[in-house]
């Protein structure tokens, strides 16, 4: 039986797709490359933005006028559901039930959960078609000159044949409950993996020469509440292995490990509720970088988009975080144009991000989700001064020399 894999989505979704192919394969079915010459079609969609859902949308018209068996795997379903029973009647699969995947595919002799887990992300891996990547290079293009640095940087391993990122892909699941978020409804509750196995994975990746180690999760400050564990032993322990693997001794404190950790998308709450311990860890510098969304800067806003956090005190975490390691990159994400969300309250979220001076911001546009709490929230911004929110924000961005990136659906007015 023969298989064509298309995936679209975030970097756990493409973890897992890679996973798929190693699935398959070991499973004796083929992979091909064309959807014509398919049996089954697996495609990986994403709904976490307007742009993101609607090409999901498109590709599941494209690749449903082929005759094999579709399944859809991905966060559509379950963030745009209306709009997906409106338009398909495909099997699928959402990522909160990813060992499912045994139960649609016949003469499977390996199970999923027996499937070593995937780390890096390996070239073969259909992507989108080079317009759409063009399309998504407009639309979340960097200002500032560190976009070109990043090219010149990825142009160089390439030719040098360095290794990437390795991902550490630490838990599934959240246990936030955010007003404007559906993804948690395809990915459910948390799931850690021991720490032990990703210590271990870790430990692989810097023997097979990877350098820059990707902590992520969906939800990574959330790691090891099902497990009686939290994410600063984790990351304690992480940072111990790199100094016994490049020989410096088993110590937080130590110094020049030969791998580099970065942290993705740890949510405020985090920060603050772990800051004692973090800070202790964060002296480290295997510690490269911090990416920690705040969304806004204004409480009134933050407690209507449930974030469990106060701007005053996240900016004294990170306020703390800038002297214990001057060096670490700190990069945040903000949403302009929450519903009710006044001009004054977008300027209290400009003036936090100045205070807090992170080296790089990405700005995203509030859009409304099905079946979330902020779809009741009135009065809407309109989408003008939405546009107006993001042109201001990056505009100020530029001007304080914070690298400013933009996700958007929408040109700047």
């Amino acid at each position: 039986m023969k298989v064509f894999i298309e995936s679209f989505g975030c970097t756990r979704r493409k973890l897992e797709v890679t996973k798929f192919h190693r699935y398959f394969t070991l499973n004796g079915y083929e992979i091909v490359k064309d959807p014509k010459k398919a049996d089954y079609i697996v495609v990986t969609t994403c709904a976490f933005k307007k742009e993101e859902e609607e090409h999901s949308l498109s590709r599941l018209d494209q690749l449903g006028n082929y005759r094999a068996q579709m399944l859809v795997y991905g966060c559509l379903p379950d963030i745009a559901p209306a709009k997906y029973r409106k338009r398909f009647n495909y099997d699928y699969l959402s990522p909160r039930n990813i060992d499912e995947i045994d139960s649609r595919f016949s003469n499977i002799r390996y199970k999923f959960t027996e499937i070593k887990e995937s780390n890096v992300i390996p070239g073969f891996i259909n992507y989108s078609h080079w317009h759409d990547a063009l399309r998504k290079f407009v639309t979340d293009f960097e200002f500032s000159t560190q976009f070109f640095k990043r090219v010149a940087t990825y142009a160089c391993n390439k030719v040098r044949k360095n290794p990437g990122s390795f991902y550490l892909f630490t838990s599934r699941g959240c246990l936030g409950n955010c007003s404007y978020c559906a993804i948690k409804y395809a990915i459910g509750r948390v799931r850690s993996k021991p720490v032990e196995n990703i210590v271990k994975e870790f430990r692989e990746g810097i023997l097979d020469g990877y350098h820059d180690f990707i902590i992520l999760g969906d939800d990574v400050g959330a790691y090891g509440q099902d497990l009686n564990g939290s994410f600063p032993e984790l990351l304690s322990a992480l940072v111990n292995e790199a100094y016994a693997v490049a020989g410096h001794g088993n110590s937080v404190g130590g110094k020049n490990s030969r791998a580099s950790l970065h942290i993705e998308e740890i949510h405020p709450n985090w920060v603050v509720m772990f800051r004692d311990q973090l800070l202790d860890i964060l002296r480290s510098d295997t510690i490269k970088s911090i990416l920690c969304p705040v969304q806004s800067g204004n409480d009134r806003i933050l407690a209507l988009m449930k974030r469990r956090h106060t701007a005053e005190e996240i900016l004294q975490v990170l306020s703390r975080i800038r002297v214990v390691n001057p060096k670490i990159l700190l990069t945040s994400q903000i949403i302009a144009g929450f519903p009710t969300e006044s001009e004054s309250d977008f300027d209290d979220t400009l003036q936090f991000l100045k205070t807090a001076h992170f080296d790089e911001v990405i700005v995203f546009p509030y859009d409304e989700k099905e079946n979330t709490e902020a779809v009741k929230l009135y009065p809407k911004v309109p989408e003008k001064t939405i546009s107006k929110r993001v042109d201001k924000a990056v505009n100020f961005l530029v001007k304080e020399r914070i690298s400013a990136h933009l996700s958007c659906q929408m040109k700047l007015a």
